[in-house]
């Protein structure tokens, strides 16, 4: 679970620099609160998508965020999102994190982006491959 903590660490230190110029790290708002948001759009199989029925989600990016919350002893809050506004969101605070959100020149602007997951994700999947 070190793992996940250091993602975690990563993810609110790039998309939390918004809330440092206010004085308060996402991190303590976190801890605070006792709830992590995390934006997603429940449109992108297998990594997040939502079931209707329930309105719940599941997928990669959701378990991670699950994994994230957990480790950090808080909830977990999804906010539903769409693909035009998914980092702005982070930006303006209506969520601290979100998933698979692609690396466009726009984008970088505005938010800071990490790799590490798809790495992780990529070696499992080579390892299973073998």
């Amino acid at each position: 679970m070190n793992f996940l903590r250091i993602i975690l660490v990563a993810l609110i230190g790039f998309f939390g620099a918004n809330n440092m110029v206010l004085g308060e790290s996402s991190l303590n708002q976190i801890l605070s609160s006792g709830k992590l948001k995390a934006g997603t759009t429940g449109d992108f199989n297998p990594f997040s998508v939502r079931d209707p029925a329930t309105n719940k989600y599941k997928g990669y990016d959701i378990d991670i965020m699950s994994e994230l919350a957990k480790d950090m002893g808080v909830e977990i809050e999804f906010v539903p999102t769409d693909w035009k506004t998914i980092v702005n969101g982070v930006v303006a605070g209506k969520y601290h994190i979100t998933g698979s959100a692609s690396i466009k020149p726009s984008r970088m602007k505005a938010a800071g982006f990490l790799r590490v997951t798809w790495l992780w994700f990529l070696s499992l999947l080579l390892l299973r491959i073998k």
